[in-house]
């Protein structure tokens, strides 16, 4: 660790908090403005607890967080917090809780870039690259450690931190499961579904009950918050996996259809393959790590034909249906139930 605490490492000091905190890092939000600040509030209570950490383990970790992602999770935690009765007084703690919830979901992509070997992240070398794999998985694990105190610091009652250690569980079996079916051509949508839920869907779950939960409400209204992140997370899986077959890399801001090589085959695909009625499809899949480019060019093209990417649209429209439906059933008409609707269905029309 000498060596990492003397290290000349070109990002040091290089990441000042007014950088990282610029609004046009925040363009997402920018129809958003009241949103928009809470993510701002919430990067910089991020940026103060790991600017303190030293050495190489200090620069991946402002490195991970020097240009914020849509930060949607903690979004769902100050939105659903809002509809609450002690929205204003909790609303520091919430932005603490929603904190917890951002450095989650870092800790787990930083750990799935180790096990995809992925190269990069949101448009830029992922973290293993930059710094190994070894300090990678100390960052990932520092998260995760710094999420939970986040939140039991903040949380009014155990409760929050229990749903949050079932939600880890949960994210963990998703993702192994995931590997469990590596190189199944046969995986039905049932268990592509049931994949995708414990990969994104249980998150955005837990990120809309603990904002609802933390801000006043019973735990009955929570969990209906708890329904509507969870088919918000699956619409927007569904839709991030329907990007690999429909968009560029450098539009999509990471390496697409590598997954197919290592086996691991999403909506798209797996549709696709259901409808293939020469075999070609299913022959070009089983190349798995041969794959050349022209190959996997090939099978982009049959993924659309085969109507691989219509089928997975159609599923995340009756998941982004239910998502509004359970606003417009449980939750009032007020300006924060519109932003949530107008959200969702950004979420199903990006390109990025």
């Amino acid at each position: 660790f000498i060596m990492a605490e003397n290290s000349t490492h070109p990002l040091q000091n290089s990441l000042p908090e007014k950088i990282n905190n610029n609004k046009s890092n925040f363009t997402f939000w920018d129809n958003f403005p009241e949103t928009q600040k809470d993510m701002i509030a919430i990067n910089r209570i991020i940026l103060k607890h790991v600017n303190t950490v030293p050495g190489l383990l200090g620069e991946a970790l402002k490195d991970t967080f020097a240009f914020p992602g849509k930060m949607l999770r903690p979004a769902c935690v100050i939105l659903f917090g809002s509809f609450g009765p002690n929205a204003h007084e909790k609303r520091k703690e919430l932005q603490k809780i929603a904190t917890s919830i951002e450095t989650l979901h870092n800790a787990t992509l930083i750990h799935d870039d180790i096990i995809d070997e992925s190269s990069m992240r949101h448009g830029r070398p992922s973290i293993q690259t930059k710094y190994g794999k070894h300090i990678a998985v100390y960052a990932g694990d520092y998260l995760f450690a710094l999420s939970l105190t986040l939140l039991s610091e903040n949380a009014q009652s155990l409760h929050s931190v229990i749903a949050d250690g079932k939600t880890m569980q949960n994210i963990l079996v998703g993702e192994t499961e995931q590997y469990n079916n590596a190189y199944n051509i046969n995986i039905s949508e049932k268990e592509y579904l049931d994949q995708i839920k414990g990969k994104t869907g249980v998150l955005f779950g837990l990120a809309c009950f603990i904002g609802a939960y933390e801000s006043g409400l019973k735990v009955t209204k929570a969990l209906k918050a708890k329904k509507f992140g969870e088919y918000l997370g699956k619409a927007f899986q569904l839709r991030d996996d329907i990007l690999d077959y429909t968009t560029t890399s450098s539009t999509f801001k990471k390496p697409v259809l590598l997954d197919v090589k290592d086996g691991i085959y999403s909506g798209p695909l797996i549709f696709a393959l259901q409808n293939d009625s020469t075999g070609r499809l299913h022959e070009l899949v089983k190349l798995g790590q041969d794959l050349t480019k022209e190959q996997l060019q090939e099978i982009e093209k049959m993924v659309n034909d085969l109507g691989g990417v219509k089928r997975a649209q159609k599923l995340a429209d009756k998941y982004t249906d239910k998502a509004l439906h359970n606003l417009q059933k449980h939750w009032p008409d007020n300006k924060t139930r519109q932003q949530l609707e107008e959200l969702t269905n950004i979420l199903l029309k990006r390109s990025y």
